[in-house]
């Protein structure tokens, strides 16, 4: 295995440290005045699911994993599982649900994603960095409650809960960024 800098850490990345496979979740480059700049992660790790928070300097090194990416189409989940099928083999296969969290508030059904997997262990499902999803529920509009910017809260067919314009209704089709959960734009 390859050696990788720890200025090249960036979130979906996967390292192996001290003998064990981290997932990268979140980075931070810290430099300050003199000296050597360091790297702050929040990484989870492979084997037992614990989020971490590591340190690294600039010229410290890790070592890289053997990814394996494939492609494949979300079905449906339930309240342990979600469950996708191989895009080339057609064979079906399931994912903890604590394993893509986030994820989930996206899923829909027929959505193409990415599964990542490290040997035999998915790692991460890569969704598309914007997806369009119906409003299941919010509230409708008050005429006169146009403040610039003003929002509402709307609730998604998935069950994921966020802020939107005023002029959004029920059974509208919404662009969210999947990387913050934000609105984009009426789709």
């Amino acid at each position: 295995m390859a050696d990788l800098e720890s200025t090249q850490l960036r979130k979906g990345v996967v390292f192996r440290y001290q003998g064990k496979n981290y997932l990268v979740l979140n980075y931070k480059h810290v430099k300050k005045g003199r000296g050597l700049a360091t790297i702050r992660c929040k990484v989870k790790n492979i084997d037992t699911g614990a989020i971490l928070e590591k340190t690294f300097t600039s010229n410290e090194k890790v070592e890289s994993v053997d990814l394996k990416r494939k492609s494949a189409q979300y079905l449906y989940s339930d309240d342990e599982y979600s469950y996708f099928m191989d895009s080339k083999s057609y064979s079906q296969f399931q994912i903890k649900n604590d394993i893509i969290e986030w994820e989930k508030n996206f899923l829909q059904e027929g959505l193409k994603v990415n599964v990542v997997w490290v040997e035999e262990n998915v790692v991460d499902v890569e969704i598309p960095k914007k997806v369009d999803l119906e409003v299941k529920y919010t509230e409708p509009a008050v005429i006169g409650d146009t403040a610039c910017g003003a929002t509402k809260e709307a609730e998604l067919r998935t069950g994921y809960k966020l802020q939107v314009p005023l002029f959004i209704k029920i059974g509208d089709l919404i662009k969210i960024n999947t990387e913050s959960g934000g609105y984009v734009s009426k789709g």
